[in-house]
């Protein structure tokens, strides 16, 4: 066996869902919330929008990422944090052990900082598109779109981190332009056409995703250099 050969069979991970469970976590969180929402009048107190700001209500600005409108949403969202969660928590948790101990409380304290923030920078955008409108804004996907925007600079197999005009990365842009396309204009099509007020929050998702394309890598540590070698494969 060559030296790198040994080297990739030392350092490759399989294709599992290792590194889901923050996902779950959250996913838990909104089940949970959801649950109590609807014995307590529904999600619309915890939505951001213009004017809850404008009355004071700046917890909004946190609440809204917990909150989902109705079965359909939560499932959609929790599903697609799951999706995509995996690879960003595996970053996060390079050199760091299996994710246990104090390694562990690192990675998730990393990985719930980016994802509030991630949240943060979608509802600053929504707000800052919107100042004229009054429809309440509810929803995670923001922040799984900060997500998104990570997966864009970062290996998912666990190579070298990726440059902002890589072809990992134009291809993830790509796909996420495509696929929100997709989603406005049908949803928002078939709000429309229906005469509802509402549809899909498109300037959350490009804040979100700017943020983690931009400054997600900022909460990923460095790719640890390889294991020294030996005369017969990778010391250990």
């Amino acid at each position: 066996m060559s030296q790198s050969s040994a080297l990739r069979r030392a350092t490759d991970r399989p294709p599992s869902r290792e590194g889901a469970w923050p996902g779950y976590l959250l996913g838990a969180l909104f089940a949970g919330v959801a649950g109590w929402q609807a014995a307590h009048g529904g999600p619309i107190p915890w939505a951001l929008s213009i004017p809850a700001l404008a009355e004071g209500r700046y917890e909004t600005l946190l609440t809204h990422m917990v909150s989902h409108a109705g079965l359909p949403h939560l499932l959609f969202n929790t599903l697609a944090l799951l999706s995509l969660s995996p690879p960003v928590v595996r970053a996060m948790s390079r050199g760091r052990g299996r994710g246990r101990g104090r390694a562990g409380g690192a990675m998730i304290m990393r990985y719930l900082a980016f994802f509030i923030l991630g949240g943060l920078a979608a509802a600053g955008l929504f707000v800052a598109m919107n100042l004229d409108q009054t429809l309440p804004m509810l929803g995670a996907s923001g922040a799984i779109c900060a997500i998104w925007g990570l997966l864009a600079r970062i290996d998912p197999a666990g190579g070298p981190d990726k440059a902002l005009w890589s072809p990992h990365a134009l291809r993830v842009m790509r796909d996420f332009t495509l696929s929100n396309a997709i989603l406005v204009l049908l949803i928002n099509g078939l709000a429309t056409a229906a005469g509802a007020a509402g549809g899909i929050a498109w300037e959350a998702h490009l804040g979100g995703f700017l943020f983690g394309l931009l400054l997600g890598p900022l909460f990923v540590p460095p790719v640890p250099p390889p294991p020294p070698m030996g005369p017969w494969g990778p010391r250990v």
